[in-house]
């Protein structure tokens, strides 16, 4: 390895989107394998380039590959000698928040999506918010559930999600979580029908 050239992993913008994705999937315990179409429907790149792409990264010992139902399967070499500092490159700089804009987006059944800057760094640190991501009205949970662990790897999300009438409720009786959760610190309101925002900076 000492002839290493640093050239080789980097300089790809699809590589960088690979080496992301299986390096943070390895880091929470899924090793097992991903396969080129899969990464290019996850992704959203050509599969011609995450082909090119895994056998670059599989050249210079980054990835490792099998054979298995006729298909060929890559996963990270455990062995790679910058794994850790990838790990940590990776962990610092992963940012969900535009995922979860886009996810959002979707879901036109809730009256506020409230999300706190907190998540933007989840991989690296805990969260000190009351919760991270607050919704009223209706949500498919396990959806829900499956996107969070899928876009956090896995890491834990702490969220609420109420309904219209149980909020209002709340608010009548000066409930101090339900405030709190509405003012603590680097909070962005994705959608806010309700205007509990105009009310909180009367």
């Amino acid at each position: 390895m000492k002839n290493f050239d640093l050239s080789k992993l980097i300089w790809s913008k699809c590589r960088v989107r690979i080496l992301e994705k299986l390096i943070l999937e390895f880091e929470s315990g899924n090793n097992e394998w991903f396969h080129m179409r899969w990464l290019a429907r996850d992704l959203d790149e050509q599969i011609n380039s995450i082909k090119r792409e895994l056998d670059n990264l599989e050249e210079i010992w980054v990835l490792k590959s099998k054979e298995e139902n006729k298909k060929k399967i890559f996963f990270v070499n455990k062995n790679f000698f910058l794994l850790e500092e990838f790990k940590g490159l990776f962990i610092k700089t992963y940012n969900p928040f535009e995922s979860v804009k886009k996810y959002f987006k979707t879901q036109d059944k809730l009256d506020l999506i409230l999300v706190n800057d907190s998540i933007s760094s989840r991989l690296a640190q805990t969260s000190n918010c009351i919760v991270d991501i607050f919704l009223i009205w209706e949500i498919d949970k396990i959806d829900f559930n499956n996107f969070l662990a899928k876009t956090f790897f896995n890491r834990k999300i702490k969220y609420a999600i109420i309904t219209v009438d149980d909020f209002f409720k709340r608010l009548d009786y000066n409930d101090k979580l339900i405030y709190n959760i509405l003012t603590q610190s680097g909070n962005n309101f994705l959608k806010d029908w309700l205007k509990v925002l105009e009310k909180f900076n009367k």
